[in-house]
């Protein structure tokens, strides 16, 4: 029998396939840290209906799958980057779930990406106990994981590291020179985003024969200056795509050339000065968190981050004495407050009536650096949540809890549930907790006098809630019978 195909008894696990017109959350979370891009084959593993599959095809990349349903003669062929999304939550047999594990880890090249369903996510109220899960009024299984649980599954059954990207959803590293580099880009948030840099031309004095050397390689220019804003360093040419190569090549212009015609009318020295200073804490948050959490892949650096590491430290002692620095500064809570005030005074967060520091994920990445190494340790531990969310750091509990907020357009968003990530004991949590954001304005860092302060004011007053108060518990109705 297939390791996936369903008994004949009550369970139907096909019936658990959903049809979607979008990404699943852990193919989403594989485009986004640039796991999955054209040119990289993907395997889905227990791919239910195939929507994954198309939407990827439809943009250019090459995807095929397996599911012991709709796609049972489907070869299993190997791949760099496979997903197992979903499957094992499905599975009623956990020596099957194992054997599912292994499977689609011997089909992986790179990366594994490996997603369940967790406690809390959903109500089981209604739902019968079969086993370590739960049978549905539709005759399929859910085993509902401890985010925890997932975490020991995936190690012992694989014997390797694994990183949590979000709750319930873990990446899978062939090497560690690729873990680390996943790391330290996943930990330098959206720096490496070129869409906000754009620096005019500078005109031509006069009329050329030829099309100015901007105009002739255009492509060279664009990622050698998204490649300094990124690593806050000069490129070497096997950085570089090849199609960047071919076109210094057609245009019979040096790398060299490329590099100082960049600098003289792309980037100014500023945004290099700048993305020298962001890279080095990059490196060093990045740095400080392999040693305070002891990864395996910590003192395997890939030769792109050792580059920067020459670069920006000079050599890897050096940046090993700086991060222990951020960690001791990470002990000292008097250290972490100091920085959350500093943080709150510029706009990135607010302070609660517990003095603790409230701020939207979005702008994680620009906290101070020890804030920073302060989050990146929960989430190392919780992955991060999946879309937008808010962030709570308190030093005093050494906790760091997490909020989804679906719908931030609303004048008072609501969560229904958080991540807690207890630093001490290294616990996750997801629980049901809904509240009300009563000071969207000043966590989102909108204007003073925008319409949407006025509005805040007023409810708290009219609640007579406390001026600093950033959350209104919200009770929910029950449930009718």
């Amino acid at each position: 029998m297939s390791d996936l195909t369903a008994p004949a008894q009550t369970i139907h696990r096909h019936r658990t396939a959903m049809v979607r017109h979008d990404l699943s959350q852990p193919v989403a979370l594989l485009v986004r840290h640039g796991l999955i891009v054209p040119g990289v084959r993907v395997f889905d593993y227990g791919c239910g209906q195939g929507d994954d599959l198309r939407i990827l095809g439809a943009s250019g990349i090459e995807a095929a799958g397996w599911d012991p349903h709709f796609l049972p003669d489907a070869p299993q062929t190997p791949a760099a980057v496979v997903n197992l999304g979903f499957v094992l939550n499905v599975i009623e047999d956990p020596a099957e779930r194992r054997k599912a594990l292994t499977k689609a880890w011997a089909l992986t090249e790179r990366v594994l990406s490996v997603a369940t369903m967790i406690v809390g996510q959903v109500a089981i109220g209604g739902l019968r106990p079969h086993g370590d899960g739960y049978l549905t009024s539709r005759g399929t299984f859910q085993k509902y994981f401890q985010h925890a649980e997932l975490h020991t599954l995936i190690t012992h059954s694989l014997g390797t590291n694994v990183v949590a990207v979000a709750p319930g959803i873990f990446f899978v590293f062939r090497l560690p020179e690729d873990e680390q580099e996943f790391l330290l880009n996943k930990r330098a948030g959206r720096r490496a985003s070129t869409a906000a840099y754009r620096a005019p031309r500078e005109p031509r004095l006069r009329p050329a024969v030829r099309p100015d050397l901007t105009e002739r390689i255009p492509l060279a220019l664009s990622e050698i200056a998204a490649f300094i804003r990124r690593r806050g360093r000069l490129p070497q040419a096997d950085e570089l795509h090849p199609h960047v190569l071919h076109e210094l090549g057609t245009q019979s212009v040096s790398l060299a050339r490329a590099v100082q015609v960049c600098l003289d009318r792309t980037i100014s020295p500023k945004e290099v000065e700048a993305a020298a200073v962001f890279r080095q804490e990059d490196l060093l948050v990045h740095h400080a968190l392999g040693l305070l959490n002891r990864s395996p892949s910590a003192n395997r650096p890939s030769p792109a981050m050792m580059r920067d590491i020459r670069t920006h430290f000079g050599n890897q002692k050096e940046l090993t004495v700086q991060a222990t620095q951020y960690l001791h500064e990470l002990a000292d809570e008097d250290r972490v407050r100091a920085a959350m005030h500093k943080a709150a005074e510029v706009g990135l967060g607010v302070l609660d009536h517990r003095d603790r520091l409230i701020v939207d994920g979005e702008r994680a990445e620009d906290l101070p650096g020890v804030l920073r190494c302060y989050f990146g340790c929960a989430t190392f531990l919780s992955g991060d949540p999946d879309g937008p969310f808010l962030l709570r750091i308190d030093p005093g509990r050494r906790r760091v809890t997490m909020w989804p907020m679906p719908d931030l357009k609303a004048a008072f968003p609501v969560t229904e549930h958080s991540v807690r990530v207890d630093l001490r004991r290294q616990e996750v949590s997801v629980r049901e907790d809904v509240r009300r954001l009563l000071r969207k304005s000043e966590v989102l860092g909108l204007s003073t006098r925008s319409r949407q302060r006025r509005v805040e004011v007023a409810y708290r007053v009219e609640h007579e809630l406390p001026n600093n108060a950033v959350f209104e518990k919200v009770i929910p109705a029950p449930l009718s019978r």
